[in-house]
Formats: structure tokens, C-alpha cells, sequence
């Protein structure tokens, strides 16, 4: 279902006409969907191991993976060398695009406002301080911190904070995007770290507090069901209060609510807990056009590492061009697709362990 986190539910929610199938309905389809030679079960005759984040999925051979949002610590982009050769090169480039946007305005920053760009101490890393207004930078208030590093082909990009709103002084800003700096190493995808630490397009940083704000996702996709594509969200910190706190099903039944002529039907709703420790919801929806919208989400606590405050689920059919319902045929039966669900739920673990983690949600023990 199309679905818009922690937001008044969506249009896409709202199944009107709540058909959902007995367990005995659901037992016969699994059993018919799981007999030997069929698509689904042949497609994990071969798999491999998938990283993003702290976890990792066990999946087809051929699956191809896109990396969605990457954040550790505030904020984290990615350039190529070849277009930045150094860290300097690229905080130069990034303290001219902000005088540019402050040119002509009077209470934003100014050219002196900024720091000047300092090398180290991470051998091939670079820092330079932005004061977030004119009074911050006077009184030596609030400040964000770029820091830049080379790593392989790649020139990475951080921006931590520091200030009293912030509850973080310069100095320990400094020493945690050094501490990121030295985890960091050049990784393809290829491998499977031991380590713990979070895995990013291009680069694995090992990194065993648990203490920053992480947002990972990903997206994977399947050459022998090119309209399915399968995606999670986890994010660390994000907010419960409030509409944020409510979770999938009670979005649904607010949804229903609202809109009582709704072309969906449920093929399964309810509590879904995973490896004993994600206690979430799962919702799968067939819409009138007959594409397949399957969704599972936790709604956890903020800083955990083990139960993250947002952590969504999704499955989707009829996907072309990153698109729902653009396909012009289906791969899966219906029964075909809540098999493929369940097989790539019950794949999705963490990496490594984190605290608090079972030991049936870790992959690597």
C-alpha cells in the first residue's frame, strides 16, 4: 500500500472491503504456492548474503540491491575523485556554494563566518566550521561541522552539529566524526564484514557504540520477477510522540474509516512479530488492478539499536520504471507473492549483534 510514515494516513491505505482469508485458506496456499519447481522456491536455490546498515538479507543470487538514504550522525553524502581529488577540494567547493547562498542576505551568514578548512588528525581528512547565524558565530554558539575524507575512489562528506541547543560541545562534534573517520574503509558489496559497524554504498565503517543517529535503507530488486521489488527503511532516532507512535494498524482502521469505497482487499493483517524481537505489524493488500501492496513496520524506541523507532517493510508488484502499477504483467500469483514475503522477512537480520538483539535475528554468530 502506498503509505506515508507517520503521517495522517494516506489514500493508499484505506482497505474498504476487508476480505481477509481464514488460516486454514492461508495454510492451503502456502502449501500450493511451496511445491517443488515453482518460481519462488527455485529462487533461493542460490543466494547470497546482502548488506546495508547494521543488516543484512539473505536473498536470491541475482538480486540486484540500490542503496536508498544513508545517514550515521547527522548528515553523510558521497562524491567521486574524480571530480573532487582530496577532502580540501570538496569543503572548498562546499564553503563557496554556502557564501553564494548567503550573498545579500542580511541577518544569514556572512564569508567570515566561516571557519577556515583545517587538515587532520585522520590522515586524508579535512574539517571546516559553520556557524549556523550571525549571532551564533559572535558569541560562539551553534555550528555545524563538515569533514570530508578520501576513501579509495570516493570522497565522503560529513556534517555533524555542536552548541548548546545541540547538547554537544566542538570538541566531542570533533571527536565523533574522527572516531567515524578512522572505521571508515573502501568496501564493494561484495564481502560480508565481521565487524561491527554500519554498511554504506562504497564504504564500511566499523563502529561498535551504537551512540549516532543512523537511517538506512535499501531497496532490492529481482531479475526473474522484473515488476517485484522489495525495500526497508530503519530509522534509529526518529520520533514516537504523538501520530508518529501510531502503527500500522491503527492507520488502517483511521483510513477505513475515512474512506469507506476503497478497492483493496486484505490477504492477511495483523501482529507480526520477527525473531523474537521485532514485536511489528504487517498488513498485505491486493488492489482492484490487481497489483500487490505488502507492508510490515515496528514502531520501537528512539537511540535503540535493537528495536529502532521506524523500521518499515515493503513489497510491492506491477513495479516498471520505479513505478506501481506501471508493469504491464504480473510474476507472481497472489499466493506466490506471501510466500516471497515470508522468505525474505524471516532473511532480514542484523549483520552482526547489536545489544539487545536475539540470536535468532543475527546473521553472522
Amino acid at each position: 500500500m502506498q503509505t506515508k510514515r507517520r503521517h495522517v494516513v494516506a489514500a493508499g491505505l484505506g482497505l474498504a472491503s476487508a476480505s481477509i482469508l481464514d488460516s486454514s485458506a492461508i495454510a492451503g496456499a502456502l502449501r500450493a504456492a511451496a511445491a517443488p519447481g515453482t518460481p519462488v522456491q527455485s529462487l533461493f536455490d542460490s543466494t547470497r548474503t546482502l548488506c546495508f546498515g547494521r543488516y543484512a538479507l539473505e536473498a536470491p543470487r541475482d538480486t540486484e540491491q540500490v542503496f536508498g538514504e544513508q545517514t550515521i550522525d547527522a548528515f553523510f553524502e558521497r562524491y567521486p575523485a574524480s571530480r573532487y581529488p582530496d577532502a580540501a577540494s570538496l569543503l572548498r567547493a562546499k564553503w563557496q556554494e554556502i557564501v553564494q547562498q548567503a550573498r545579500g542576505m542580511p541577518a544569514g551568514l556572512a564569508p567570515g563566518m566561516l571557519g577556515p578548512i583545517v587538515r587532520g588528525p585522520v590522515s586524508g581528512a579535512s574539517y571546516l566550521w559553520l556557524y549556523k547565524g550571525r549571532d551564533d558565530y559572535e558569541r560562539g554558539g551553534d555550528c555545524n561541522l563538515y569533514g570530508a575524507i578520501r576513501v579509495g575512489a570516493t570522497v565522503h562528506l560529513f556534517r555533524g552539529v555542536a552548541g548548546a541547543s545541540e547538547h554537544i560541545g566542538r570538541d566531542q562534534a570533533l571527536r565523533d566524526m574522527t572516531d567515524l573517520m578512522r572505521g571508515m574503509r573502501a568496501w564493494d558489496g561484495r564481502s560480508v564484514p565481521r565487524q561491527p559497524g554500519v554498511c554504506m554504498r562504497g564504504v564500511f565503517i566499523e563502529e561498535a557504540s551504537n551512540r549516532f543517529q543512523e537511517i538506512m535503507s535499501s531497496g532490492f530488486y529481482f531479475p526473474s520477477l522484473p515488476d517485484v521489488s522489495f525495500s526497508v527503511l530503519s530509522n534509529k532516532n526518529a520520533s514516537v510522540d504523538g501520530e508518529n507512535g501510531s502503527g500500522l494498524l491503527e492507520r488502517v482502521e483511521q483510513a477505513r474509516a475515512e474512506q469507506p469505497r476503497y478497492p483493496y482487499r486484505f490477504l492477511r493483517r495483523g501482529k507480526r512479530t520477527l525473531h523474537r524481537l521485532w514485536d511489528g505489524e504487517e498488513v498485505l493488500a491486493r488492489r482492484a488492478d490487481g497489483v500487490l501492496e505488502f507492508d510490515w513496520e515496528l514502531v520501537g524506541r528512539p537511540g535503540d539499536p535493537a528495536r529502532p523507532s521506524w523500521f518499515e517493510i515493503g513489497l510491492r508488484t506491477g513495479v516498471a520504471h520505479n513505478q506501481v502499477g506501471a508493469a504491464t504483467t504480473r510474476s507472481l500469483r497472489d499466493e506466490q507473492a506471501v510466500v516471497l514475503w515470508d522468505r525474505l522477512l524471516e532473511n532480514l537480520k542484523f549483520r552482526v549483534a547489536v545489544p539487545g538483539a536475539t540470536a535468532e535475528s543475527v546473521a553472522l554468530r
